[in-house]
C-alpha cells in the first residue's frame, strides 16, 4: 500500500534535508521572526544615531530578532503538541490500528479548534468500528447460511444419487417399485426447486432491488390464501378468516411477495399447529393507524428457545405439533426468514408471539394506503 502510493504521489522539487523547515511549526516561527525582524528594523531606523550608538543599537536588534525567534519557536511548539498528538493518532488510524483512537485528545465541551477534529476523528473512528462489526456480522451470517444451503441442496442431491443407483442395479424392471422411488425423486427435486426459488428471493430482498409494486385489495387476497390453506390440509381442522375493520385495506405492495407471504404463514400455521379435531387456524384481518393488521393465529406451540431464532435463515426448532412424526421439523428453516425479508421489504414489521393456553399468533403490520 505504501508503495502504492508512493508511486502515485508527486515528487517534491526541495531535497529531503529541507523537509523539516517546511513543517507548521518551522513556518509559523519563520513567520513571527520576519514580522519581528520588520519592528525592530523599523525602530532602529528611526532611532539611528538619535537616541543610542550604533555599535549598541545593531547587536542589540539582533539579539532581539534571534531571542524573539527562539521564544516563538518553543512557545509554538507547546501550542501545536496537541495537533501533533492528533496527527500521529490520525496517521496510525489510516493504517488501520482504529486503538490509536485513545491518544486523541479530547476534551468536553471542544475548546478550541484541535477538540473539535479529534473529536471529528473519534466519531470517525467510532463509525468505522462500527462498519467493520457489521462487516464482521454479515461476513459470517454469509458463510454460516452458505454452509447451510450447501448442505440442505446436498441431502436431496445425494438422496436422488441413491435412488438412480437403486433404478440402475434392477428396481427399474419392478414397475410398483420404479414408482414409489421415481416419486419419492419427484418429492426430492421438487424439495430442492423449493429451496432454490427461496434462496433467490431472499438474495433479490436483499439486494434491495425495486418492488413492482401495485394497488392490492388485502381482503382478496387474504380470502384467496385462506382457500388454498384449506386445500393443503390432511385432516378436520378449521381454517376462518375473521375481518377486524369495515374499511377497505389497501396496499401498494409487490402481489406476488405478498400472496408468497400469505402462503407462508398459513402453510407454517398447517404444518406446525394441533392436527384435527383441536386443530385451529385463524387468519385475522384488521387495520390501525394506517396500518394494515394481518395475524395468524393457531392453538399449537412453539418452544420459548426457538422464538427469538424462528427467523433465522435454515432455523428449525421443535414442533411438538409438527405434521411430521414425533414432532419432527419439516422443510429447510427458510419459509418465515423469507416472510420476514418481505415484511421489510415493504417496510412493515413482524412478529411472533406463542403461549401453551393461548396458541402461537404471527402479526404482521403493513403501510396501508386507504
Amino acid at each position: 500500500m505504501e508503495a502504492l502510493l508512493d508511486s502515485h504521489s508527486p515528487k517534491s522539487e526541495f531535497p529531503g534535508w529541507l523537509r523539516p523547515f517546511f513543517s507548521l511549526r518551522m513556518q509559523l516561527t519563520l513567520v513571527y521572526g520576519m514580522v519581528l525582524a520588520l519592528v525592530v528594523v523599523v525602530i532602529c531606523l528611526l532611532t539611528y544615531q538619535r537616541v543610542t550608538p550604533p555599535y549598541i543599537v545593531v547587536p542589540a536588534a539582533i539579539i532581539t530578532v534571534v531571542g524573539g525567534a527562539l521564544i516563538t519557536f518553543v512557545f509554538t511548539s507547546l501550542l501545536l503538541r496537541p495537533l501533533s498528538r492528533v496527527t500521529d493518532a490520525a496517521q496510525a488510524i489510516a493504517i488501520g490500528d482504529l486503538q490509536q483512537r485513545k491518544r486523541l485528545p479530547l476534551r468536553l465541551p471542544p475548546q478550541d479548534e484541535v477538540d473539535r477534529l479529534a473529536g471529528s476523528l473519534h466519531e470517525m473512528v467510532t463509525r468505522l468500528e462500527r462498519a467493520e462489526e457489521m462487516q464482521r456480522v454479515a461476513e459470517s451470517r454469509f458463510q454460516r447460511f452458505f454452509a447451510d444451503a450447501s448442505h440442505q441442496l446436498r441431502t436431496p442431491l445425494t438422496s436422488i444419487r441413491g435412488f438412480t443407483e437403486v433404478l440402475l442395479r434392477g428396481a427399474k424392471d419392478d414397475p410398483e417399485t420404479a414408482q414409489r422411488i421415481l416419486s419419492r425423486m419427484k418429492g426430492e427435486v421438487e424439495r430442492m426447486t423449493r429451496l432454490i426459488n427461496d434462496i433467490l428471493t431472499l438474495a433479490r430482498l436483499d439486494d434491495g432491488r425495486p418492488l413492482k409494486t401495485q394497488y392490492l385489495d388485502l381482503l382478496q387476497m387474504a380470502s384467496a390464501g385462506v382457500a388454498q390453506a384449506r386445500n393443503r390440509l390432511n385432516d378436520e381442522r378449521k381454517i376462518s378468516l375473521v375481518v377486524e375493520t369495515q374499511d377497505t385495506v389497501g396496499l401498494q405492495a409487490d402481489k406476488d411477495r405478498i400472496k408468497q407471504l400469505l402462503f407462508i404463514l398459513l402453510d407454517n400455521a398447517v404444518k406446525h399447529g394441533r392436527p384435527a379435531p383441536d386443530g385451529e387456524i385463524t387468519l385475522y384481518l384488521g387495520k390501525t393507524n394506517k396500518q394494515a393488521l394481518i395475524r395468524v393465529i393457531d392453538n399449537g406451540e412453539i418452544d420459548k428457545e426457538d422464538l427469538e431464532h424462528i427467523f433465522d435463515a435454515f432455523y428449525k426448532g421443535h414442533h411438538k405439533y409438527s405434521v411430521a412424526s414425533n414432532g419432527a421439523t419439516v422443510g429447510a428453516g427458510l419459509g418465515l426468514t423469507v416472510a420476514s425479508a418481505i415484511v421489510r421489504a415493504h417496510n412493515g414489521s413482524i412478529t411472533v408471539c406463542s403461549d401453551p393456553d393461548i396458541g402461537t399468533e404471527f402479526r404482521v403490520m403493513l403501510p396501508c394506503v386507504d
